[in-house]
């Protein structure tokens, strides 16, 4: 055969993705390679779980009451804010950033140009120093041990249990630090104290035309982009050396390929100077938040010209947000208060393990049902004290799915 039949694979020849295919492979196996587990098996006894689950009670019926106050205090929450941001819109008045005008003091005013800081910003670690920029962040990830947690129940005959835990360790990049001494097993898994952490830099003054932003607002921009890293020839001496730059991370590394416990890297956003909008009560060519009738505050900033009702209408949206998180929280507080209530009934059944698994189901199902119900309820008679008309109609819907959920649980009782 001539020497032009025969294949030569290799990087040279072929555009085959072999250094990518090493490289994942690599990844793979250091990943493997770091993981440690460590597992712990206890047993515990029908009678000592008795006695946990009545003292689980105890904590489910404090849950179970919390819950309501809870609710009650979210609707009373929203209802305000809500009312608060329909006040604040109505008596809002646009301001003419060009030059201060002594007539909106005191006002809720709405007002849009170009925000301009007067000094620079400056991360003397990393010898960063901008112009032409509102804020700087520096993102810190280090290369550290972290604890995954696993537990398995198993239900045995005459209702005693054993408890198998399983403690994962691995170590990966994380910006939160992992404290070792919280871990299970801290022996072999020892985390240093990272040399540098996260940090924000602001410009200590900043005008949005004719007016000066206050830091709260300032504090409260978080509209932040991507900001190249830094060059070699401005890092400190004393970081040239570890330094390595990959993507949009600078790494502080022997080797960033195979990074060891303790290493860091690096990354920076910013907020540029340019166009922004502010809503606020003017006060003196600045702001500070608004009060409304219905005890709140209104006090934003945005990145970009936003018309006032845009800025209102973001404001609604998140009070419809985390007004319906915290209605989700009440109801999962209250179902878990209401399970552990329930569960000294399982304990008792759990001496033969199918029949502890059929009263799990059983008082698992009741209390999703109750926290439901429970939760409909409180939020119905919320809104009959905020808004009677409309609480009317829950309060009448909650009532029908009861008079259901009775029925149903008399069918299956005959």
């Amino acid at each position: 055969m001539e020497n032009d039949d025969f294949v030569h694979f290799s990087e040279e020849n072929y555009a085959f993705p072999f250094r990518e295919i090493r490289d994942i492979f690599r990844k793979a196996l250091r990943l493997i390679m770091s993981d440690d587990t460590f597992t712990e098996v206890s047993h515990s006894g029908w009678l000592s779980r008795i006695g946990k689950s009545i003292t689980g009670a105890l904590v489910g019926l404090i849950m179970t009451i919390a819950a309501f106050p809870l609710l009650w205090w979210n609707e009373g929450r929203s209802v305000q804010t809500f009312q608060g941001l329909i006040e604040g819109e109505k008596s809002c008045v646009e301001a003419s950033a060009v030059a201060v005008d002594p007539v909106n003091d005191g006002k809720l005013v709405h007002t849009s140009a170009r925000a301009e800081a007067s000094d620079s910003v400056t991360d003397p670690v990393f010898g960063l120093r901008l112009t032409d920029t509102i804020k700087l962040l520096r993102q810190v990830e280090m290369f550290q041990w972290t604890e995954q947690k696993q537990t398995r129940t198993k239900t045995k005959l005459g209702g005693g249990e054993e408890t198998v835990t399983e403690y994962t360790y691995r170590r990966e990049w994380d910006s939160k630090m992992h404290r070792s001494s919280d871990f299970r097993k801290p022996d072999g898994h020892a985390n240093p104290e990272p040399r540098y952490r996260s940090a924000c830099f602001s410009a200590q003054q900043v005008s949005l035309g004719a007016f000066r932003i206050p830091d709260f607002l300032i504090e409260a921009w978080d509209d932040y982009k991507p900001h190249a890293l830094p060059p070699q020839s401005v890092l400190p001496a004393a970081l040239q050396s570890q330094a390595h730059w990959r993507d949009e991370w600078l790494f502080l590394s022997s080797n960033p390929d195979e990074p060891k416990v303790g290493d860091l890297r690096v990354a920076f956003q910013f907020i540029p100077e340019g166009e922004a909008s502010v809503l606020a009560r003017q006060i003196a060519g600045t702001f500070e938040p608004y009060s409304t009738q219905h005890q709140t505050k209104i006090a934003r900033i945005a990145s970009g010209v936003q018309s006032k009702e845009s800025m209102f209408a973001a404001a609604q949206s998140e009070n419809t947000t985390m007004t319906w998180l915290l209605r989700g929280l009440g109801m999962v507080v209250m179902f878990l208060g209401l399970l552990s209530l329930f569960q000294p009934l399982k304990v008792v059944a759990d001496v033969l393990p199918i029949a502890g698994r059929v009263v799990g189901a059983g008082t698992g199902m009741i209390a999703f049902l109750l926290a439901g119900i429970g939760s409909t309820a409180t939020i119905s008679l919320a809104w009959l004290w905020y808004r009677p008309l409309l609480g009317i109609t829950i309060l009448i819907a909650t009532a029908g799915c009861f008079v259901l959920f009775v029925r149903a649980l008399r069918k299956k009782a005959t």
